[in-house]
């Protein structure tokens, strides 16, 4: 039993006191009839008993019939809708009006604040983080059949307008910046080093001396001498044939080792044709009627439309697979688009933090941004009220109230006892004087 009393609340106990002390007042005004001091006493504990028990039904009764009496009771639940009403205009008009969302804004500094956040190195790698996937989703959901032809149609319309003249210098200083020119020239004098290595060759050197020697010697006196010569073995073909052939494949050995004097007397004599050669009126008219033949008959749409194709299946199978197919692929690019999107962030920090209109522009559109968005949150919270406290039951709702003012409900019962047992005591003294 005492376990159960001390569960109870401040004001419960209190009452329990109150009707303790009535019993009290009540045998001793029973057990002294005529004593003043024993019906005083009754006076103010039967007082503090009723201001405690009506105080009692009278906070009861804002939440469930107390003893089940039917009338005025239970009255947030049966006023359930008109108190809905009135939270969700309170927390409209009060919480989000229009006097207080704009009093707060105007002492709010966005500008700096939105200048901080941005120069913040995390802020800097998400935005670019953020840019770069944007943009790779952009491209991919672009038409690539279309994209494909007019990035075709505009490499065509590139080859046609280039000089070749140009191409072929621009190919030269970069053969020899580069050292290529040389890794050419080696693997070619390779591969006719070779062949010339072969014993086919020094037979075809025969033959061709054979025919030489025939159209030179066509008069009777040089058929007479080549043919004594030929007897006596004065000329032996057979012989400087081989001899021509180890000399081809000496002359091809150096010409293959790299800065050799005779690779780069041929690389000197190339260049210095090359540029001759360019000069031609000739050669100029010949290259560009072979640039446009070209340009006309390369299958350039053909070609971006299956590389685009294929490289679009490529990004599609990696994104089911969520991974990055430009990081995966093309790394290297992938890098340059990170690097090419931080320096455009950093420029455009940096305008801003220069130019005073940009930031007064940008601070304006923040300003009324965050007003409008504040603004139409006035009916979106008023929803949320009325959502959520629509969905409560009647007790839930019983204690989302009494939680709030439970002290000060628990007060008010305490205090009618209190204030009870005050005025009995006030009532009993002037019942005395006037009697």
């Amino acid at each position: 039993m005492i376990e159960y009393i001390k569960s109870w609340n401040k004001a419960d106990r209190v009452l329990l006191f109150a009707f303790l002390l009535f019993l009290l007042a009540l045998y001793l005004h029973l057990q002294w009839p005529g004593s003043a001091a024993a019906s005083g006493f009754l006076f103010c504990a039967e007082a503090a008993l009723v201001g405690g028990i009506a105080d009692w039904f009278a906070v009861t009764a804002l939440f469930r019939k107390p003893l089940g009496f039917p009338y005025h009771t239970a009255i947030l639940p049966r006023r359930r809708q008109a108190f809905i009403k009135a939270s969700v205009t309170m927390v409209q008009k009060e919480f989000f009006s229009r006097r207080k969302v704009f009093h707060h804004l105007e002492r709010l500094h966005l500008m700096p604040m939105l200048m901080k956040w941005l120069g913040e190195p995390d802020t800097r790698a998400k935005v670019s983080h953020h840019l770069y996937h944007y943009a790779r989703s952009f491209l991919l959901r672009q038409d690539s059949e279309q994209k494909a032809a007019e990035f075709a149609q505009r490499i065509r319309a590139h080859l046609s307008t280039m000089e070749p003249e140009e191409l072929f210098a621009h190919i030269g200083q970069w053969l020899q910046a580069s050292g290529r020119d040389k890794e050419f020239l080696a693997k070619i004098t390779a591969y006719l080093r070779e062949k010339a290595m072969q014993p086919g060759t020094a037979r075809a050197i025969e033959r061709l001396l054979e025919q030489y020697e025939r159209e030179k010697a066509k008069s009777t006196l040089a058929l007479f001498l080549t043919g004594l010569a030929e007897a006596m073995d004065l000329v032996n073909l057979e012989d400087a044939a081989k001899l021509m052939q180890k000399q081809l494949v000496a002359m091809l050995t150096e010409l293959g080792t790299r800065d050799s004097e005779l690779q780069q007397d041929m690389l000197a004599l190339f260049y210095e044709k090359t540029a001759l050669l360019n000069a031609e009126p000739e050669f100029h008219q010949l290259v560009h009627e072979l640039r446009d033949n070209l340009v006309a008959e390369l299958p350039i749409e053909e070609v971006v439309n299956r590389a685009a194709a294929h490289m679009r299946e490529h990004f599609e199978a990696d994104a089911a697979r969520q991974v990055d197919a430009v990081e995966e692929h093309l790394p290297v690019l992938r890098s340059r688009l990170a690097e090419i999107l931080e320096a455009e962030y950093d420029r455009g920090l940096h305008l801003m933090q220069e130019d005073d209109e940009l930031r007064r522009v940008v601070g304006h559109f923040l300003y009324d941004l965050i007003a409008r968005s504040a603004l139409h949150a006035q009916t979106l919270v008023g929803v949320i009220v009325r959502s959520v406290l629509s969905r409560l039951t009647d007790e839930q709702l019983n204690h989302l109230v009494y939680d709030k003012v439970e002290p000060d409900l628990l007060w008010i019962r305490m205090n009618g006892s209190i204030v009870g047992a005050g005025i009995g005591l006030v009532l009993y003294g002037l019942l005395q004087l006037l009697s």
